[in-house]
């Protein structure tokens, strides 16, 4: 019987119970003090809007860079990421002194839904919403809906959105995230068969390939410049999820491991895209961010590859053709909430004390919640709490 129990206990602790229930037990006023309104913002866009390209990286991190800029590959598996985040012209924020560096994980904000509502809207994706079950958001009906996210600002704003995912965006309730919150057009993997994009038939990885993202991105770019309103274009790359990712068969395998040939097919890709869109003649007003959705979940992968000690695993981030310089780009310590309010700031929008929802603006000399409390770590503890504010007003 004691085995059993103890058995038991290790158990319910791998499954993260104890801490949810110890959340439901314990409140924070987090939200109560540091909470700002979007909806009541006054946000002040350019007299010319801009256009925004978003690219989620899934799983894409800082370690994969080479050791001498900040990573802990001997080799750099994402050669054309770090280049541009290294870029003097790009703004690629980061927690070390210089180098590749980036977002810490905050509660709530580590799997690729949670990672969206996180870098969209400022908020967590907090366990009692879900039941502890990270990708259970489609059985809501409503998603969030006192959220407001940068989808529901810029369609305010006469904004033309778009969404493409290799993926269905039904999994994990992400249609319902981007239909409720922009009225976003989703051109996920339904979409793509149902639009003869691909044979009805096809299926690989996910849903279809990166490859094919960036392709179908680069047709829908074409569209979204051809008339005389501004856009916002999200893309989320899937071909980088665990376990070991899709190995693309046109992709080189310059490494041994196919995880890391996978991030280097990703690297390169992504690169190829950036140089066509700075090829455009809508660049020069467009703003793109490229950023990681979460941590990498192949946690082995990155024990073998770190021999820094302590080394701090971060989230890629990089802002290209930005409107603003930062006032400190090194030495931040922040977290994905903090994407939201620094993309509109990138876009030029002028957003009154440099805050929206519980992010902060990078760009601004003010701090973090990260940095306001410490640590991730103290940071974590009062997002893991319940919150009745985030109960009464977001997720309601």
């Amino acid at each position: 019987t004691v085995v059993f129990m103890i058995s038991l206990a290790v158990l319910l602790q791998s499954f993260g119970v104890f801490s949810y229930v110890r959340s439901l037990t314990q409140s924070s006023t987090i939200f109560e003090d540091n909470y700002v309104d979007p909806k009541q913002a006054n946000l002040k866009f350019p007299a010319k809007k801009r256009n925004l390209i978003y690219i989620y990286l899934e799983s894409m991190e800082n370690t994969n860079a080479s050791k001498q800029n900040g990573g802990q590959a001997e080799k750099s598996t994402i050669p054309e990421l770090e280049n541009i985040a290294l870029d003097k012209n790009n703004v690629s924020f980061s927690n070390k002194s210089s180098g590749l560096g980036g977002a810490l994980p905050a509660q709530g904000t580590t799997w690729t839904v949670g990672a969206m509502v996180a870098q969209s809207s400022g908020v967590p994706l907090k366990a009692n919403v879900m039941g502890d079950k990270q990708n259970s958001m489609d059985k809501l009906n409503k998603f969030l809906p006192g959220s407001y996210s940068i989808g529901d600002i810029l369609k305010t704003q006469g904004y033309n959105q778009t969404f493409i995912m290799g993926s269905n965006a039904a999994f994990g309730g992400r249609d319902k995230m981007l239909t409720q919150h922009g009225s976003y057009q989703i051109q996920d993997y339904t979409y793509a068969k149902a639009s003869g994009l691909i044979p009805d038939d096809y299926s690989v990885w996910w849903g279809y390939e990166d490859k094919k993202l960036f392709s179908f991105a680069k047709e829908e770019l074409g569209r979204l410049s051809s008339v005389d309103t501004p856009f916002n274009l999200q893309l989320l790359t899937v071909d980088t999820h665990f376990t070991d990712g899709y190995m693309d068969e046109t992709c080189d395998k310059p490494f041994a491991a196919q995880y890391a040939n996978v991030h280097a097919c990703s690297s390169k890709e992504v690169g190829e895209f950036i140089a066509w869109v700075q090829q455009q003649p809508f660049y020069d007003n467009t703003t793109i961010v490229i950023s990681g959705d979460h941590l990498g979940m192949q946690t082995a992968y990155y024990e073998d590859m770190t021999t820094t000690p302590n080394y701090q695993r971060t989230i890629y981030n990089v802002f290209i053709n930005s409107a603003v310089r930062p006032a400190h780009q090194f030495d931040r310590q922040f977290s994905t909430l903090d994407m939201y309010p620094s993309t509109l700031a990138a876009m030029g929008v002028q957003i009154p004390d440099d805050r929206l929802a519980l992010g902060t603006n990078l760009f601004a000399d003010k701090k973090t919640l990260v940095e306001q409390y410490g640590s991730i770590g103290a940071l974590n503890r009062e997002l893991s709490k319940r919150s009745n504010f985030y109960d009464r007003n977001i997720l309601n």
